[in-house]
């Protein structure tokens, strides 16, 4: 009786250690979507740094990611900044994703009137970017659903990372959160597919390069269909979102 006790109370305690994981890492973009250059004001530059001030682990969505982290996609945040510029008033505000695209944390609007384009988004990134100070102690929800669905929690030795390298699929993609889509990247990470939604769920308008087609999930999986020579091809892609 006693022994089964102590083994719930350990259980029960390993499953709170999980539950009170939080985010360590967060990737930002290298461009974002609504301006023309990488890095253009300095503002990707702005956004790494505040991220590690609030001390996170920061990455560039163009970096290599150590191994444990490109296997698994859902311990990282994902920052994106979002433009909502109206007449004479430039307005951005972010938004803190999980690795399904779900909003965890909004920022305030961040807004200027300046007239100079590189001293208006500057005024709004840091006014954004100054409002989530302190706010982004955002518990890992994928960690506690992993801990709650394998029961009895088994402990495992970890392979080392030759080993896990070994086991790492190849072709795999993973799915960024972008505005309106995703990017899917390998795990360099290089930008392979860049796909954006549509009103039917499931199915994303995609560019692969110079090559555009339909990004769509059928009943066995994932795939790349588009016109080559008037043929129709359709390519079966491995991605995890």
């Amino acid at each position: 009786m006693i022994k089964k006790s102590f083994t719930a109370i350990v259980l029960l305690l390993t499953l709170f250690g999980w539950a009170q994981e939080k985010y360590q890492y967060v990737i930002v973009p290298a461009k974002f979507e609504f301006l023309k250059e990488a890095n253009q004001y300095g503002l990707n530059t702005l956004t790494k740094s505040f991220f590690e001030t609030e001390g996170f682990t920061v990455f560039y969505d163009t970096d290599e990611l150590p191994i444990d982290i490109a296997n698994n996609r859902c311990k990282v945040l994902y920052a994106e900044a979002v433009e909502q510029n109206k007449l004479f008033t430039t307005n951005v505000l972010f938004e803190i994703k999980d690795c399904q695209g779900k909003v965890l944390y909004e920022s305030f609007r961040g807004s200027s009137r300046e007239k100079s384009y590189e001293v208006a988004y500057k005024e709004a990134f840091r006014a954004a970017l100054s409002s989530m100070k302190g706010q982004l102690n955002l518990t890992n929800n994928f960690i506690i659903n992993v801990a709650a669905e394998n029961k009895p929690l088994v402990v495992e030795a970890k392979p080392d990372k030759k080993e896990v390298q070994k086991q790492v699929d190849p072709n795999q993609l993973f799915a960024l959160p972008i505005e309106n889509g995703y990017r899917l990247v390998d795990s360099v990470p290089n930008v392979i597919y860049t796909i954006q939604q549509t009103s039917v769920e499931n199915v994303f308008i995609a560019q692969k390069g110079e090559i555009n087609g339909v990004f769509q999930k059928k009943i066995n999986g994932w795939y790349f269909d588009y016109y080559q020579n008037g043929n129709l091809v359709s390519e079966r892609i491995s991605v995890k979102f």
